[in-house]
């Protein structure tokens, strides 16, 4: 009898026990303090891909809500810019580089409003704008910053707080790019007409850097593309002079072949685009020596 009533005890407990188990659920409570802030700020500096094109490229910031649930009302946020903050992140990150981050002119941008609102029941909110893009250089690193300024609810992010927005500038043929080419040495026969001497086959990767909507520029033959390949930034700079060859799109869908600057290129060629594959040839001068190019850029 001792024994049974132990029994029912052990099982009255042991319900009990369950039915409270079931009344409680922690995930149903908030498990973190609810926090506001700027998606991609705890890495300082994040990157949108903004494309060169004749009217402005728009572009957004998102706003999100931490915590483990979604909040249950709307919050309203609204951000200022932190300017500082480049010249800070320059100082202690871009001492070394070839080109620091730079505040992008307000002419060249529009912010309809600095705010905007997470609805309740969502995670982010966005804060939209426009960049005109004309005009600005390929070469540069331009940049808006941001940070929170109010919340009409919960609480801001204190730490990694500020927002650089890095634009990256590209176009619909700027990219990485598999490179083909044959180099033939020219040579003027008798009759004064260049034919091909010694050929020589390269292939390495380039990478086609958008210039303006329609223009991509590389490095001639299979030069070195990378700034950690030369010894100064001024090296780096005079190679792109140097060696920095242009494909712009022309009406007819074609592409013109054009120095960036020195190259001495003197017949441009043919240039066509078709299916990802830039196919190519020009002749260019080196001293006094002729070269033809001739060969496939495949994205």
């Amino acid at each position: 009898m001792n024994n049974l009533i132990k029994k029912y005890s052990y099982i009255w407990i042991a319900l009990l026990l369950f039915s409270g188990c079931e009344q409680i659920d922690p995930l149903k409570e908030e498990q973190y303090i609810k926090q506001i802030y700027i998606v991609g700020a705890s890495a300082v500096v994040s990157q949108f891909v903004m494309p060169y094109q004749s009217t402005p490229s728009d572009a957004y910031i998102s706003l999100a809500t931490g915590g483990s649930l979604k909040i249950d009302k709307d919050v309203s946020v609204s951000v200022v810019h932190d300017d500082q903050a480049i010249k800070w992140y320059n100082n202690k990150y871009m001492i070394d580089a070839p080109a620091k981050y730079r505040i992008l002119e307000a002419t060249n941008y529009t912010i309809p409003k600095m705010s905007t609102t997470i609805k309740a029941g969502e995670v982010y909110g966005r804060v939209p704008f426009s960049v005109t893009t004309k005009g600005l250089h390929c070469d540069s690193l331009y940049a808006l910053t941001f940070k929170i300024d109010q919340v009409s609810d919960f609480q801001k992010v204190v730490k990694d707080s500020v927002l650089i927005l890095n634009l990256n500038l590209v176009n619909d043929y700027s990219g990485t790019y598999q490179l083909n080419i044959a180099r033939s040495n020219m040579i003027k026969n008798n009759a004064g007409v260049w034919e091909k001497g010694t050929t020589t086959n390269l292939s390495t990767t380039r990478l086609l850097k958008a210039v303006d909507e329609n223009t991509v520029r590389l490095f001639n033959e299979v030069k070195a593309e990378q700034r950690s390949s030369y010894t100064s930034h001024e090296e780096y700079f005079n190679a792109i002079k140097k060696y920095g060859v242009n494909l712009s799109k022309s009406a007819d869908g074609t592409f013109v072949i054009s120095p960036w600057a020195d190259l001495a290129i003197v017949d441009p060629g043919t240039c066509k685009y078709t299916d990802d594959t830039f196919t190519f040839v020009y002749d260019y001068m080196d001293g006094t020596t002729r070269y033809r190019i001739e060969g496939t850029l495949r994205k």
